[in-house]
């Protein structure tokens, strides 16, 4: 009878699991938590042994979840938890520059961003200059939509757009990035002031500006607040 308990009680753990796979839930190899699969993120090991970041979960081979923090990341690293998530001895890659696998993924992350800024200019859906953008807030209407204002902006300037943003319920301020960067992802040397209309390339910039900042352990911009670098 015992025996007859414990082989019932190895199947049920097994069918456990395979339901929380079926829901597209994963597990944490470092807090334990079982999540959907969009809230962790996705890690591999390559051919040489290396665990590599799988940012948008589609390379091939058994996925390694972890919660999307750099601290979380990096004690991954310290505490071997991918050794014994892939069963055998396998070591974090290290970044073209040396950095550590935690940095790396900030990196990516923050490039990532940048690229979605750069992809909603193609798409004729992103604005820069102070006039420009001041021009678009007082047309916006309805719908979610980024104000960027570069982390070495002037106060002035910031302010002024701040008080025509605050007017909607629904305009999302980011102050993650400077004037260099944001100038990179408008085509331009330098941008201090930009906005992404309403629409999927506002959408998708929110998607990966939420995930770098959380990735940094800062809170997610939501409408009415800035990310302050």
């Amino acid at each position: 009878m015992a025996a007859v308990e414990q082989a019932q009680s190895m199947a049920i753990e097994p069918a456990g699991r395979s339901d929380a796979r079926r829901r597209g839930e994963r597990r944490c190899l470092v807090t334990g938590d079982v999540r959907p699969r969009g809230e962790l993120m996705r890690f591999v090991v390559g051919p040489d042994d290396r665990v590599v970041p799988d940012l948008d979960a589609r390379l091939p081979g058994r996925g390694l979840w972890l919660t999307g923090r750099r601290d979380i990341v990096a004690e991954a690293c310290a505490k071997r938890a991918f050794a014994r998530g892939a069963k055998r001895n396998v070591a974090p890659m290290t970044g073209p520059g040396g950095e550590s696998l935690d940095l790396f993924v900030e990196q990516s992350l923050r490039r990532r961003a940048l690229d979605a800024l750069a992809m909603a200019r193609k798409a004729g859906a992103f604005v820069a200059g102070f006039e420009k953008v001041r021009a678009a807030l007082s047309a916006h209407d309805a719908g979610e939509a980024v104000l960027l204002c570069a982390s070495d902006a002037g106060d002035d300037g910031r302010a002024k757009l701040a008080r025509l943003a605050a007017r909607s319920g629904d305009v999302v301020r980011v102050d993650e990035f400077d004037a260099g960067q944001l100038g990179a992802a408008a085509g331009r040397d330098h941008a201090v002031h930009a906005f992404v209309l309403p629409g999927g390339a506002a959408r998708h910039v929110l998607e990966t500006v939420r995930a770098y900042t959380a990735y940094r352990g800062e809170a997610a911009p939501s409408a009415g607040t800035d990310l302050m670098d």
